[in-house]
C-alpha cells in the first residue's frame, strides 16, 4: 500500500512537470503570432520617381535641356600669328636705330578689353607693348638675353612703372614667344628697328600767327 502511494505521487509530478512545459509552449507560440509586422520602406512619391525614369531605350523628348557644356559653341579664337610673321618678315633684317637694356614682365587677361594709353583697345593674343617714352607704333626686335628667344612688337601704350630696371610691359602673346609666363620678368635687350611718330605739339590757346 506505501508502494502504491509512492509510484502515485510520482506520476503526479510527472504530470504537472508536463504541463508546466507545454503551458510555456503554448504561450511562446501566442506571442509570435502577435509580433508587430516588419517595417518597410515607403514607396517613393510620383515626383521621385519621375526624376530617375526607366530606362526604356526612347529618345528624350524635343524639348529636353541639352547639357551646359555643350548647349552653345565657343566663339571662335582669333589668330594673330600671322602678324608676328609679317613683322619678323618686314624687320627681321632691319639694323638697329637704338638699343635698350633690361627687365620686361608681361600683363595680360586681367586688361583684356581696356583702352590703352594710344587709344587702341588692350587684346593680351597681339604683339604689342609698353614703354614710358617710345612714341607709339614704335616696332621693337625684343630679345630675351638668357635664351635669345626673340619676338616683335609694337609699342602701343605707357609703362611700366615702379621698379626702375623694368623697360618694357609685354603682351601676354609676346611674353609667350619669349618663354617668360612662368618666371613673369625676363631680361631683354631691344632693338628698335622703327620709330614711331612722336604726337603733335598742342598748340598755345595764346599763340600768335605771324603776319
Amino acid at each position: 500500500m506505501a508502494l502504491g502511494l509512492h509510484d502515485g505521487g510520482r506520476a503526479r509530478l510527472r504530470w504537472a512537470v508536463r504541463a508546466v512545459h507545454w503551458g510555456g509552449l503554448t504561450l511562446a507560440l501566442a506571442d509570435c503570432r502577435n509580433v508587430p509586422p516588419i517595417a518597410r520602406t515607403p514607396d517613393d512619391p510620383p515626383a521621385a520617381r519621375a526624376l530617375v525614369p526607366d530606362d526604356d531605350g526612347s529618345e528624350p523628348p524635343s524639348d529636353a535641356t541639352p547639357p551646359a557644356n555643350g548647349s552653345e559653341p565657343e566663339p571662335p579664337t582669333v589668330d594673330y600669328s600671322g602678324d608676328q610673321r609679317e613683322l619678323r618678315e618686314r624687320y627681321g633684317k632691319q639694323r638697329s636705330l637704338g638699343v635698350l637694356h633690361g627687365e620686361a614682365s608681361y600683363y595680360g587677361a586681367a586688361f583684356a578689353g581696356r583702352k590703352t594709353a594710344s587709344g587702341e583697345v588692350f587684346e593680351p593674343k597681339k604683339y604689342t607693348a609698353a614703354h614710358r617714352t617710345l612714341p607709339f607704333g614704335t616696332v621693337l626686335r625684343v630679345t630675351r638675353v638668357d635664351t635669345k628667344a626673340v619676338v616683335y612688337v609694337k609699342v602701343n601704350d605707357r609703362g611700366p612703372y615702379g621698379k626702375k630696371g623694368r623697360i618694357l610691359d609685354l603682351s601676354t602673346a609676346a611674353a609667350d614667344q619669349l618663354g617668360m609666363l612662368r618666371r613673369g620678368v625676363a631680361d631683354v635687350r631691344a632693338d628698335i628697328v622703327l620709330r614711331g611718330k612722336p604726337p603733335a605739339p598742342k598748340h598755345s590757346k595764346h599763340s600768335h600767327t605771324k603776319h
